[in-house]
């Protein structure tokens, strides 16, 4: 039988020397909610200097050597500045007859067995339907556009609610194709921009292909607004959509109109263009 002289013996504890730190488990199931509880326990040692008592205690609780104990509180030891491990019948009376929140414990632990079945559900169903990779957008955190947003945030309700609709999943694959897509079509944007010519000044007749149509509120009230690429010269010309052409134009139409033309200050190959004359769209 092992004989014991230590401080922490059931015979001669105090509890007014012990203060509780944080709970421990060894159970492999265990790990999310120890995490945490780790982290905490770690930044008390770390205030206190203190280390794990090295006393032989014959069993995972440090004080009556229970070996059984596989939830335990870990409690700081003013006296010698160590650590001890206990149970909850231990732990109660460290605390000086004050119960320990163990269930408190236990709910972190169920949780976090229940967020790591979500995860894994929610992973094999992303594979099951060909979008493994949304799996990564969520658990990286990486990308800053609003396709990243909108897919973690679905992938994020499938984890915890277990599913999510056919349009969900559909909605997904056209997302993760513009994220693949993306540095293809911003290279190819640049290299655009880098072969387009500086934006002439004066008065001068435009072929090109509109890229955007927008209406926006100004001054003189709700004006009609397009973006147009030069044909010839590649740069973009910001102005607004001539009335002949007002019911019709779109983005991808082509279109031909004489116009003062005004580079950016900011950009040489932006411009913007006014007083619109002779506008057409091609057939």
């Amino acid at each position: 039988m092992l004989k014991r002289n230590d401080v922490h013996r059931p015979s001669v504890i105090d509890p007014d020397e012990y203060r509780f730190v944080s709970f421990h488990s060894h159970r492999g199931e265990d790990v999310f909610a120890a995490m945490a509880e780790a982290d905490n326990f770690r930044r008390d040692m770390a205030s206190t200097g203190g280390k794990f008592s090295t006393h032989e205690h014959g069993g995972s609780c440090h004080v009556c050597g229970n070996v059984h104990a596989m939830t335990l509180a870990r409690f700081h030891h003013y006296p010698t500045n160590s650590y001890v491990e206990v149970g909850e019948t231990c732990a109660d009376k460290l605390a000086g007859g004050d119960a320990i929140d163990f269930r408190s414990f236990r709910d972190k632990v169920k949780s976090g067995i229940e967020a790591k079945a979500g995860r894994a559900k929610a992973q094999a169903f992303l594979a099951d339907n060909g979008i493994s990779a949304a799996w990564e957008v969520y658990v990286s955190g990486d990308g800053d556009t609003r396709a990243h947003e909108i897919v973690s945030d679905i992938v994020g309700k499938l984890v915890r609610y277990g599913s999510i609709s056919d349009k969900q999943v559909s909605f997904i694959s056209k997302l993760m194709k513009q994220i693949e897509d993306a540095p293809a079509i911003a290279a190819a944007r640049k290299a655009e921009a880098d072969a387009a010519d500086p934006v002439p000044e004066g008065r001068i007749a435009i072929t090109g292909e509109v890229l955007t149509v927008k209406v926006m509120e100004t001054r003189f009230g709700l004006v009609q607004k397009m973006l147009v690429r030069a044909s010839a010269g590649g740069y973009k010309l910001w102005g607004s959509v001539p009335s002949s052409i007002s019911d019709d134009v779109q983005a991808g139409a082509e279109v031909t109109f004489t116009a003062t033309l005004q580079p950016s200050a900011d950009d040489a190959k932006f411009g913007f263009y006014s007083r619109p004359s002779k506008a057409e769209i091609a057939a």
